[in-house]
């Protein structure tokens, strides 16, 4: 047997190979034991070549380096990710505080939901391809996973209103209050119930109810609870109050018409706040002025005119404020409702005409008799309630404009259901129980801080008019990141990425974590 020379005999030869004589050559290949079913014994067979080792060492072949090489890069999602875990400082450190165990899945779920991941069964795949797979490695995102921790995750409703309340611990502000039904299918859901939500859907749904935060110029979801869907808004403040912990003369509560009862009104100043709520247009607590010259006062409202007249009585100042720009809109619907109850009208009574001639009579004179044409004309002269807005509130200190705007600002509570239904598209639930319904609504209320947190910031950089939300979110999704050897790099900027991350400052790091 030739002697083999030192460089082979030297050689460390990886298990599962062995090496080859071929005309003068060494070669280093792949060795498989399989099963010989004539001999019922297994057998060494050869398999693909490796490379060849010479006296200078070995020499992979080219196609394996072009696969261990192709092995050793990783590409994956990095700016949209990446910038909200930056910008989501005080939330991280606050589900760490309450959810010690889960807040890596907690905070990826609804990064992912953020970002525009709402199904349970793409989460997987969306997290894989994604940076936070290697900031929070191995976590199990799968379906039936993720069922999993929500359910554990809404068993916790202590933990949920731990993190809220804690956001709540120190607040003075502006707090915005309105409902929202959310529909679900589920016949586990105990507060699933039937009724009609804001699109006039009659079926099973749970009334969310939401407290909205405004400060500084600063908007942010700060609380939330869910009632049946058979419950009104105004029966749930009480109770959600309560819970949250809001009280104090340094809150100020703007809720909407439905918020307006004595009840309310007793709960909100028993807690020591104040509010600014509407009353209905036919209240005795304000007499509205017959027409928009008995009205002394007026300013401008976004190159809007705005009439106002005002009473205070024991504490509390009532407010009627006419806008001529929506009594025109309000006057153009009212005309042609009446117009078309009359043409209505018109059209019966011309078929009870027809039939009485043939003596096929349907309806009574009574009947004939309510059918008669309205006088449009009068009935809009006489309806001084158009165009008008009442407001009441204990904000003494206010002037009425003041207090017109602040009430304005609740346009952007509906901006957030908005958000919820349209943007998140989190308007319908298919959890199947009442825990994982909890958990779900959790990760939601996550989703969305971090929305209003990318919207504030478009907001302080004035630029609301150029960039939205889903601007910002598209094009920094863009910002890849690439694992070669090891190593992790950026990838190259288009214009339009540079000029977004220019103009809203924001700073796109290399990545955290090697």
């Amino acid at each position: 047997m030739t002697q083999k020379p030192q460089f082979i005999q030297s050689f460390e030869r990886p298990a599962g190979t062995e090496i080859k004589l071929i005309n003068g050559h060494y070669y280093l290949y792949e060795r498989k034991s399989v099963y010989d079913p004539l001999t019922k014994r297994k057998k060494k067979k050869s398999g693909a070549l490796l490379g060849t080792i010479t006296e200078e060492g070995f020499i992979p072949k080219k196609e394996k380096v072009a696969q261990q090489e192709l092995r050793e890069i990783q590409c994956v999602e990095y700016g949209a990710c990446s910038y909200l875990y930056q910008a989501n400082g005080a939330m991280t450190e606050s589900l760490k505080r309450f959810f010690p165990d889960t807040w890596k899945t907690i905070f990826t779920l609804a990064a992912l939901k953020c970002i525009g991941e709402t199904s349970l069964k793409r989460v997987q795949a969306c997290y894989e391809t994604s940076y936070l797979s290697v900031l929070f490695p191995r976590l199990g995102l799968s379906a039936p996973s993720l069922t999993r921790e929500l359910r554990e995750l809404g068993k916790n409703r202590d933990g949920i209103c731990s993190y809220m309340r804690n956001g709540l611990s120190d607040y003075s502000g502006f707090i915005l209050i309105d409902g929202h039904r959310i529909i679900s299918e589920s016949r586990n859901l105990p507060l699933a119930q039937l009724g009609y939500d804001s699109r006039m859907r009659y079926e099973p749904q749970v009334n969310l109810l939401y407290l909205f935060g405004r400060k500084d110029g600063m908007r942010l979801p700060l609380y939330y609870k869910q009632f049946a869907g058979s419950v009104p808004d105004c029966l749930a403040l009480p109770d959600i109050g309560a819970e949250a912990g809001i009280r104090g003369s340094g809150i100020t509560v703007i809720a909407d018409k439905g918020f307006g009862s004595d009840d309310d009104f007793a709960a909100i100043t028993g807690s020591g706040m104040h509010y600014i709520i509407p009353l209905k247009r036919n209240t005795a607590e304000a007499q509205i002025p017959a027409n928009a010259s008995l009205y002394a006062n007026a300013f401008n409202f976004r190159q809007r005119s705005v009439f106002w007249t005002s009473s205070t009585k024991e504490g509390c100042k009532v407010v009627v404020y006419y806008d001529m720009l929506l009594a025109m809109y309000e006057t153009s619907d009212l005309i042609c409702r009446l117009e078309k109850k009359n043409n209505a009208a018109a059209a019966a009574l011309e078929k009870e005409e027809a039939r009485r001639r043939k003596g096929k009579s349907k309806l009574t004179d009574e009947q004939i008799a309510a059918m008669q044409s309205i006088d449009v004309t009068r009935n809009v002269q006489q309806r001084s309630e158009i165009g008008t807005l009442i407001l009441k509130t204990d904000r003494l200190d206010l002037d009425e404009s003041q207090i017109y705007a602040l009430y304005k600002t609740r346009q952007e509570i509906e901006q957030n259901f908005k958000c919820y239904d349209d943007t998140l598209d989190l308007d319908a639930s298919f959890m199947q129980d009442q825990d994982a319904f909890e958990g779900w609504l959790f990760v939601n209320h996550l989703a969305l801080q971090m929305l209003y947190g990318i919207l504030d910031y478009i907001a302080q950089a004035n630029l609301t008019g150029r960039y939205s939300f889903k601007d910002v979110v598209r094009t920094l999704e863009g910002i890849r990141a690439n694992k070669i050897n090891g190593q992790w790099r950026l990838s190259q900027f288009t214009k339009n990425t540079r000029k977004l991350c220019t103009d809203l400052d924001i700073k796109i790091d290399s990545p955290l974590v090697s």
